[in-house]
């Protein structure tokens, strides 16, 4: 047990973009940080390591002072939507029933929502159901940017450094979270059982896409935006077809789907207020007053 008493928190897909920042911030925090993978280092020098893969759960049992599991581990090599949710979702199961009395917090997203079209959203939509049957909360999160983001934004950063940038239309909205706010939110979540289901994680600004597109770029280049009008529609035809012939070029269809098709609002986000954690707006590192001045604000309500 860690010297103040907090005890260990384990986080499934520990080596991933968000699960390696909640290994440092819940080390920060003074919690020993477990750190549950299909291989490779375990999430750094502050977490010890058990072998964990949704397909085959657990190696052995968590040790007894694990606190909470932190389940961010998502398999998105998967194509095929039945496939996808017979992996996650039952996986998700499977680590439920191996830890009946440990408090769980589903990392979960902004496209988890009802109605959504994106298969992500769905089997994340079912995770959260599960998750709250066993007694834990579903975290909710934004678009997540900040120094070093990876996941979508990380993606959307490349595309934004090119010379020209296509930009879809009609210009569609996200909620964003910054990674630190992020981090602060799930550490709070277990050490403080929130009194919902279901929390969204992220500002409740609707941000344009045009306006993180400019943003990011921002962190990149000092070079003018030359964008290239691109119709949704015709982009997720041409992903679509390309997946169908087994191509594979970095972005995915379902992905695009969660872009251009987000959720009404953030669920329950003005808690975040009440316990002193503060969802700073979206302003990408880097990026100029001018440009904030510019097109900080431009977004819808």
């Amino acid at each position: 047990m860690s010297s103040d008493g907090r005890g260990a928190v384990a986080i499934t897909g520990a080596n991933g973009f968000v699960g390696g920042v909640l290994s440092a911030a819940f080390a920060a925090a003074g919690y020993r940080v477990i750190a549950l993978v299909r291989s490779g280092s375990a999430g750094g020098a502050h977490a010890s390591c058990i072998r964990y893969s949704l397909e085959a759960g657990l190696d052995r049992p968590l040790p007894k002072d694990v606190r909470a599991v932190v389940h961010c581990a998502y398999d998105l090599r998967e194509y095929d939507a039945s496939e996808s949710e017979r992996i996650n979702f039952v996986g998700t199961q499977r680590l439920l029933n191996a830890i009946p009395s440990v408090p769980v917090v589903l990392i979960s997203s902004m496209s988890a929502f009802v109605g959504t079209a994106q298969t992500y959203g769905r089997v994340k939509l079912a995770c959260e159901e599960v998750v709250a049957a066993h007694g834990g909360v579903s975290l909710r999160l934004g678009l997540v940017y900040g120094a070093a983001a990876g996941g979508m934004v990380g993606a959307l950063t490349k595309v934004a450094s090119n010379p020209v940038v296509p930009m879809l239309t009609p210009d569609p909205f996200q909620y964003t979270v910054h990674v630190e706010d992020m981090a602060r939110c799930v550490v709070h979540a277990v050490a403080t059982r929130p009194p919902h289901d279901v929390i969204g994680v992220a500002n409740a600004r609707r941000v344009p896409f045009s306006e993180i597109i400019g943003g990011l770029r921002a962190t990149t280049t000092t070079a003018r935006l030359r964008p290239l009008p691109i119709p949704s529609s015709s982009l997720f035809r041409t992903l679509r077809a390309t997946e169908k012939m087994g191509i594979r070029i970095g972005f995915r269809a379902d992905s695009l789907v969660g872009l251009i098709r987000p959720a009404p609002e953030v669920p329950h986000v003005d808690y975040w207020q009440t316990v002193g954690i503060p969802l700073r707006d979206f302003v990408a590192e880097g990026m100029s007053n001018e440009h904030t001045a510019v097109h900080g604000r431009s977004g819808r309500a």
